[in-house]
Parts: C-alpha cells; sequence; structure tokens
C-alpha cells in the first residue's frame, strides 16, 4: 500500500440531466450497490453508486452555469478524495507545491437540533479547473445527512461499501472496482508532474490510489474522458452486455457499455485477476 498523502478516492461525480435513468442503469440494470439512495431536493437529484474502492455521485443540478459552455452534459466533473487527517493531508500537499483552498465547513442540524459537520472540502487549485474539479473531502463522522451509520470513520465506510459489493458479487458484470481514470489536458507534462507530485509518485500511469491509475493525454482541456471498471471475467460481462443490447465497443481486452445507455459518458471494462484498493 503506498504512503500517500490521502487514503484513496472518496467518489467521483457524474454530473447529467438525467439522474434517474444512469442510477437506474448502474443499479437496477447491473445490479451494483446503492450506497446512498437516490434522493430529490431542490437543488439536485443525486445518489451514490459502490464500486467497491470507491463511489459513483450522480448528479443532476437545478442550476448547471458553473459549467463551462463547451463542457455539456454528462460529464465526469469532480474527483474526490478522501484524507488521511485533513491539515495533515493539507500540509502535505502544500510541501510539494500545490495550492488549495482554505477548507469549508459544511454543516446542518442533527435530529437533536445541535449543528454537526457534514463534511469538510479543499479545492486542490492546481489540479481543478471549470471542468474538472478535484477536491478532498473529510466527512463528518456523525454529520446529519449521510445515509450510512453514524460514527464511522471513511475506512470503516469503505470496508461496508466493499462488502456490499462483494454480497452482490459485483452484480452480473462481476464488478470488482475502478481500474483507471482517464483525463485530457492542455499541458500533459505540467499535468503529469502536478499529479505525481499529489501522489508523490513517479509512476507512470500515475498511481492516484491503491488499484487505480490515472491515464493522462492531450487535449484541449482538463476533463476526465472515461472510467474503466474492472470485471473478474470479461466474456461473461461481455454475454451478459449484448444479450441486453448494452454493449458500444468490443475491443481486445476491453469493452465499452452502451453509451446511448449512459448518455454519453465513457465507461470501459477490463478483465483483472485481484481485488483492488
Amino acid at each position: 500500500m503506498a504512503a500517500r498523502p490521502y487514503l484513496g478516492i472518496d467518489h467521483v461525480v457524474l454530473r447529467t440531466a438525467a439522474a434517474e435513468a444512469l442510477f437506474d442503469l448502474l443499479h437496477r440494470q447491473l445490479g451494483l450497490p446503492a450506497t446512498w439512495p437516490l434522493q430529490h431536493a431542490p437543488f439536485a437529484t443525486y445518489g451514490w453508486i459502490g464500486v467497491g474502492n470507491t463511489n459513483l455521485e450522480i448528479w443532476a443540478a437545478a442550476d448547471n452555469s458553473d459549467l463551462p459552455a463547451d463542457c455539456p452534459l454528462p460529464l465526469f466533473h469532480q474527483i474526490a478524495l478522501a484524507p488521511a487527517e485533513l491539515s495533515e493531508t493539507l500540509a502535505r500537499f502544500s510541501a510539494v507545491g500545490l495550492s488549495c483552498k482554505a477548507p469549508r465547513v459544511y454543516a446542518s442540524k442533527d435530529e437533536r437540533g445541535e449543528v454537526r459537520t457534514n463534511f469538510t472540502n479543499s479545492v486542490i487549485l492546481d489540479l481543478s479547473s471549470e471542468s474538472c474539479c478535484v477536491f478532498v473531502c473529510d466527512w463528518g463522522t456523525d454529520a446529519p445527512i449521510v445515509p450510512w451509520r453514524k460514527g464511522l470513520s471513511t475506512p470503516e465506510r469503505r470496508d461496508l461499501e466493499r462488502g456490499a459489493l462483494a454480497a452482490c458479487s459485483g452484480g452480473p458484470l462481476g464488478l470488482v472496482g475502478l481500474k483507471e481514470i482517464a483525463m485530457s489536458s492542455p499541458d500533459l507534462a505540467a499535468a503529469a508532474d502536478k499529479w505525481q507530485r499529489l501522489a508523490e509518485s513517479t509512476s507512470w500511469p500515475v498511481a492516484i490510489a491503491d488499484g487505480v491509475e490515472l491515464q493522462l493525454a492531450a487535449g484541449k482541456q482538463n476533463l476526465v474522458q472515461s472510467l474503466t471498471l474492472a470485471v473478474r471475467d470479461l466474456g461473461a460481462a461481455r454475454r451478459f452486455l449484448v444479450g441486453r443490447e448494452l454493449l458500444d465497443e468490443d475491443a481486445a481486452g476491453e469493452v465499452l457499455l452502451s453509451r446511448r445507455a449512459t448518455g454519453g459518458l465513457a465507461f470501459r471494462l477490463v478483465e483483472v485477476l485481484a481485488e483492488l484498493g
């Protein structure tokens, strides 16, 4: 296990205009656990899907004016890192020359009327843009808004999330976890340097979490292009997708989930022999 300044990837935010359809695809059709049941609020419709070593947060905002005009929905928009200890994590980022916003606390009242911290966020400015925000997300152990049991640390919650994926055997795809994030950047060398400093690693692709790599390629903007999910048996996953008309592309060693079904988001599937993260 690498000694990074953070524990891993807490969640990846998928911005969409059709939260219900994407949530239904991943949860009901593909059988993945809902780690945060779908919620309907004035500001957004949202929910989380567990993939074992992280979560996919589906987010349909009431207002998308924060997004650039050339980044239409749907969009892999945010990467949230789980700190080991917030102040220490931010101090290590600073030590390697990465600047962050001052931590911002989000709180609300619990069932007793006491104000409790839900989470504290700090945006990593050197890795963020309007098209892709990278931030640290530190959950309060007694957060009023969360659906998981109060008092859990992030590692304890992650153990439960891994257990939920194992209990359903990764759904009919036999999903193991997130394997790769593919991202474009207008300055490939600078982006690689910053991500390697973040992870305190010289590896290429950048090992940004245990079992998860960041693959960078040249592009017009900082933008997550696809997520690669690992499965135990690619042949079995392929047969399932074909049988339900959910297969988009079929290449040697990987398949692409139907972008018609995902609204345009690219989810690649590859086979791995070991557990991730």
